[in-house]
Formats: structure tokens, sequence, C-alpha cells
């Protein structure tokens, strides 16, 4: 189809065509329902003029018009969202004003529907413009039209548009919030007072963070979800290990004091901050669920695919690699990292590859619209620092961290696509820094402007206080009373610890760890040998081939029949031979083997040739796979060119290396 004619010299036959597609897709040939399904919105300049005709007395109809400011709002609502909470409005965009669309007032009042709204419900004109702009355009922005999927497109689409529930208003869930608030922000608050002038990377500004995890996690039961494999930065991270994880406090607050020797795991600068837990919680509903934090690097993204890794292992475990939906990892980042660090595209490649898919993961950015003194104008090319998600088609939802009941439905939105249609989805949680990168650092150097606005910025709990009080669901003297129990909670754990610190009792290194201790190591020989009984079976395995299958000729003279005729001859054994009965013997001694990079199914020298083509039908034999009956599992996989993401993808490893390896799925 040649779309570089002039749009005005068609506006007949392009009119005429996308009335015919609107009634009915399959009227137009594939090409044209391509170019309306796609790009809709690029009409939008061409059609002002004739929709301003139409307004003057021509034969267009206002239903185009209508329908092309519905894909309008949906494609670029969120460009007039209110997302960043440390604005007192949103962005003013004119492209999205009705008389754009040549819509005037005298249409307000007309009844009207699109089948891309609500279900083509009818309803006037201006309620039609105002639901367009609650949904779109007020504390939410969504990105979903870049998804190629249609089904997934309205399933996106149909699911926001309906997300507002009577729940919104129920005084128990005010108070839930109300209280997880609180608990987040005494938490920072008490370690600020109590451990003056030591670094803690803190949540301040960015609480809301608290209120999507706890709402991914008590969906979790409906969800199917039997455990949360986690990875995230320093900011937060003790809030989270806290308050998600539900880490002891007085082991937390023995890692601040004076006398937790440095010398100790755990114990020295700020590796507090690095390091993993593993609990199970209880949701509502009764259901249990295991929560596994990895250990995180200062290489910030490093995480995101070690927990890709754990994840694929712990569903091998449950036996979940073909839904992939018992276990779902969760990956919290920095804005500045997650356009910065290339790993994260890595990793977003990987999603969907057979030998790393893990069924999708959410993705929580903390938007703190800054790197360590870093503005977005100088740290990204793009809109947003989650632009490069697009290119797995995932959903995008910008949110204002400041509204606490939009950031809980959208978590729950972000849940329930990831299990139905097993793939990333990215929640973008807009808040600030109340602090310096850490609590050592002095952010009014590199943004006096910025933080004078912070600095008189009212707490999130202080305003949803006050907007749940006007409500009358929950009273101040209430909220005082969740407030200090809170801090009672806090107070009681650092007693404890302090306690301990005066009366010099020795407290274990490892009180309140979730570490598997290894064996020590020995230095002791090791007998590695294998029998020329099991040598011969693996000789024999890997250099034959079934009947009817063609082996390219070339590498059946130079690699199985050669190999055949060394193993008859007692050798020499090249590396390819000797490494392919290695791994042999490893299977049949219960150990199982996975390889993966660029051409680990080849081998870059053409030396391992672990896979086998048929030359007529190019279908795939692998001798590893069949020893024995009783072998272990064999995996090889041919990786994207990554050199990095790839690698820490084996997290895996952490668990027991019998179910470490991962099948077909």
């Amino acid at each position: 189809m040649n779309t570089s004619l002039p749009a005005r010299a068609n506006e007949a036959l392009i009119d005429e065509l996308y009335e015919r597609w609107v009634t009915d897709h399959s009227s137009v040939e594939p090409e044209w329902a391509a170019f309306f399904e796609g790009f809709e919105l690029g009409l939008v300049r061409s059609r002002k003029v004739e929709a301003r005709e139409a307004t003057q007395g021509s034969a267009s109809p206002i239903q185009a018009r209508v329908d092309l400011l519905v894909e309008a709002y949906r494609t670029m609502g969120h460009t007039a969202a209110h997302l960043n909470p440390l604005s007192k409005s949103a962005p003013s965009i004119s492209r999205l004003e009705p008389s754009d669309f040549g819509l005037g007032e005298a249409d307000l009042n007309e009844v009207v529907s699109s089948r891309n709204f609500q279900q083509g419900r009818e309803m006037p004109l201006k309620e039609m413009i105002a639901g367009l702009r609650q949904t779109y355009c007020e504390t939410l922005g969504v990105e979903f039209t870049h998804i190629q999927d249609p089904a997934m497109r309205e399933w996106v689409a149909d699911r926001v548009e309906s997300r507002r529930s009577a729940s919104r208003q129920l005084p128990e869930v005010h108070r839930d919030i109300l209280r997880k608030l609180y608990q987040a922000e005494t938490f920072e608050s008490f370690i600020h007072t109590k451990f003056v002038g030591q670094k803690r990377f803190s949540l301040e500004g960015g609480e809301s963070l608290m209120l999507s995890l706890d709402a991914i996690l008590e969906g979790c039961g409906s969800a199917g979800v039997l455990e949360i494999v986690m990875g995230m930065a320093h900011r937060g991270r003790l809030n989270v290990l806290a308050n998600f994880l539900n880490k002891p406090l007085d082991v937390i607050f023995n890692e601040f004091q004076d006398t937790f020797d440095p010398q100790l795991v755990g114990g020295s600068g700020d590796v507090k901050y690095h390091l993993g837990y593993q609990t199970t919680r209880d949701v509502p509903s009764g259901h249990k669920v295991e929560i596994r934090m990895a250990a995180n690097p200062s290489h910030l993204e490093a995480v995101d695919a070690v927990v890709q890794g754990k994840a694929r292992a712990r569903q091998r475990i449950l036996e979940d690699t073909v839904e992939r939906t018992k276990v779902l990892p969760i990956l919290v980042h920095g804005d500045a990292a997650f356009i910065g660090q290339g790993i994260v595209a890595e990793t977003f490649n990987m999603s969907q590859l057979p030998g790393y898919r893990t069924g999708g993961t959410i993705h929580l950015v903390v938007n703190n619209q800054i790197g360590f003194t870093t503005l977005p104008a100088d740290a990204r090319s793009t809109r947003y620092c989650t632009d490069m998600a697009k290119m797995v088609d995932a959903p995008i939802f910008h949110v204002n961290g400041e509204d606490p009941l939009t950031v809980i439905e959208v978590a729950q939105i972000a849940l329930e696509f990831r299990q139905k249609f097993r793939r990333d989805v990215v929640i973008d949680i807009y808040c600030y820094r109340r602090h310096g990168h850490n609590e050592t650092d002095e952010p009014l150097f590199t943004q006096p402007d910025l933080y004078s606005i912070i600095k008189v910025h009212p707490l999130l709990s202080t305003t949803f206080a006050a907007q749940i009080s006007a409500l009358g669901t929950v009273n101040p003297d209430e909220a005082a009373g969740i407030k200090a129990k809170l801090l009672e909670k806090l107070e009681a754990a650092f007693s404890e610890v302090k306690k301990k610190s005066e009366s010099k009792k020795k407290k274990s290194e490892f009180a309140g760890s979730t570490a598997i201790f290894q064996p020590p190591y020995s230095h002791e020989p090791v007998n590695t040998a294998i029998t020329v009984a099991t040598l011969d079976k693996v000789a024999a395995a890997i250099t034959t081939v079934p009947k009817n299958f063609n082996v390219v000729p070339k590498i059946k003279r130079t690699v199985v029949d050669r190999r055949l005729q060394v193993w008859k001859d007692g050798g020499p054994y090249d590396w390819g031979f000797a490494e392919a009965l290695a791994f042999g013997s490893l299977l049949i001694e219960g150990t199982p083997v996975r390889l993966s990079g660029q051409d680990s199914r080849r081998g870059t020298f053409s030396h391992r040739n672990s896979v086998l083509y048929d030359e007529v039908t190019r279908d795939r034999y692998f001798p590893l796979k069949n020893i024995s009956p009783t072998q272990e599992t064999f995996c090889v996989y041919n990786s994207p060119l990554s050199e990095y993401a790839v690698l820490v993808h084996l997290g895996s490893s952490v668990w027991r290396l019998r179910q470490w390896s991962t099948d077909h799925h």
C-alpha cells in the first residue's frame, strides 16, 4: 500500500474505506485494515480540515470524529495526565480538545457511542469526554496502543476504563491504606532519628510503593501465585524488608548498631542494603505466599536477570514450566537505573525466549524524577524512563504516587495482566526523593529549586488522612491511634536491641537470617574418574543417530563418524568430544547440565555440535538427551547476543542443582 500519497488528494476514498472499516473490519483489504488499526491517530491532522468542513454542512458523519477522539485519548491521554505529585496541575495538551476533531459546542449534548469506549455504551458526548479524561488524563496515564495484539490491547483498555470500584469508598480500605502509609513513614523517620548520619536510602516520598506491593500480594490467592521472587535497588530496600517481607525489626536495628562487627558477614558498610531475605506471608484470604528477595549487587540492575533465573528455577521445582503462573517475578527499579543500564533492555529481550522466559515480570519503577544528582533532561532521550518496555509490547501504567487508591487499582490490573497473558508489565510510580541520594548527601547543592518545593511538600499520609477525614471514614483520633501503635512497635524493638547491646551479650551474626549455610570448603582430592563401562555407554549414545534422520553429510563425516572411530581407537579425544563425554557422565550420575550462550548448540568454532539437524526437515536431535531413560535433564540454548544478562540469569544455580535445570517450555 502506497501511504506516501497526499492525504487530502484521497479524502473521499479514505472516508469511504474508513466508514466501511468501522462497520465491518473485514470489508476492506487487509492492507487498509492494518492502516486504520495501527495508524488511526495519524489521520487526525488531515481529518481536522475534513471535520471542520463537516460542521459547515459537509456530509461527513459525527461518528468518525467521535471514534478519532476516543482513539486520541487512548493514545495520547497519558501526555495530559497529572502524574507529578510536585506539580499543582496537569500539563495542557491542546491536541485533545474536541475542536481539534471538528466537534463544537452544539455537539456536546448529542448522544453518541464508540466501539472503542465502554463497549459502545450510548451517552451524551460531554459525558464521554468527561469519562475519557477521568480514565486517561487524571492521576493515571496508560500506554498500551503500541501493543500489536488486539486482544491484549482491548483487554487493557476495558480493564482501565472499568477500574473504579465501589471499594474505593469503604472505611476499611481507607484505614488499611493509612496504616500502611504510616508504617512506611514511621519506619523511615524512626531510623532517621535513632541512627543519625547513617545511610539507609530511604523511601520517603515514594511510600506508595508499599501499597503497590501489598496489593499484588493480596491478589496472589485468586491469581494462583504461590511464590514471589523479588529484586530491587537500594532505595526503600530496608522498608520493603521490614514491612513487606516482615524481617524482624530488631535484626534490622542491630545492623545499625555501633557494636555490629564490620568484619562479620553482612556487617560492613552499606551491605545491609544488599542482603536478601526469605519469608512466608499469609494473605487475608488465608492463602500463603513465599517471598524471596534476592541479594543485590552494587551494580543495581544486575539483579534483574538473577531474579529471572531464580524464578525459572522455582517454576521448575513446582513443575510450573508450561503456564508459569505459580511463581511471580517482581523487580523494583529506580527511574535513572531503569533507563540507564543496558542489562534492563537485555533482560526484556530475553523475557519471551524459550530458554529464559518466566511467564512475565511485574516491573515497579520508583520514579524519583532524578538520579544521584542528574535530572531526566540529562539522563535520557525518551519521554519516559520506561519507554524501552515497549519493545516487548508491555503495557505501561504511569501513576501519580500520591493517589493511593489508583496505585492499588493499577497493581491489581498489572497482576491480572501478567497472569492472563504471561508477559511483562510496567508500573511507573511518579514520586519524589525527600532527601539526597543517601542521607549524608545534600541535594540543595545541585537542585535548590526542586528541593525548596520538596522541603514544604506535605507527607502523603497527611494529605490522605485529611481526605478520608473529610469523607468521614477515618477520623483524626483514629488515625493518631494507628500511628501511635506503630511507633510503640518500633520503640519496643529498638529497646530490645539496646538491652542486648548494653549487656554485651554476644549476638550471632546470622541471627534472623534466612541464609542456607554451605559446607566448609576442602582441598582434599576427590575421585572424579568414571568407569570404562560409563565411558562406553556415553560414547555409544553420542555417536548414534536415529534411522531416517538425515544428518548434514559433512557433520556426519567430521563429527559423528570421526568420534565413533576415535572411540574405537581409544583416542586421541579432541576438546569437543571430551566435553560431550564429561557432560554425558554427569547426566548418568544424576547431575543436570544446562548450557546457554550465543552459539552454545553448535559451538563458536563448530566444536560442540550438541544438536544435530536433519538436512531435509531441520528436525533436531540431541544425542546427550538419549543416553539412558534414567539420566538427568540436558538443556542447551542459543542465547541473544548478550554479554551480561545471560550470565547473571544463572541466578537459578542458587537452588539445588538437581532442580535447577530447565526443559523446553
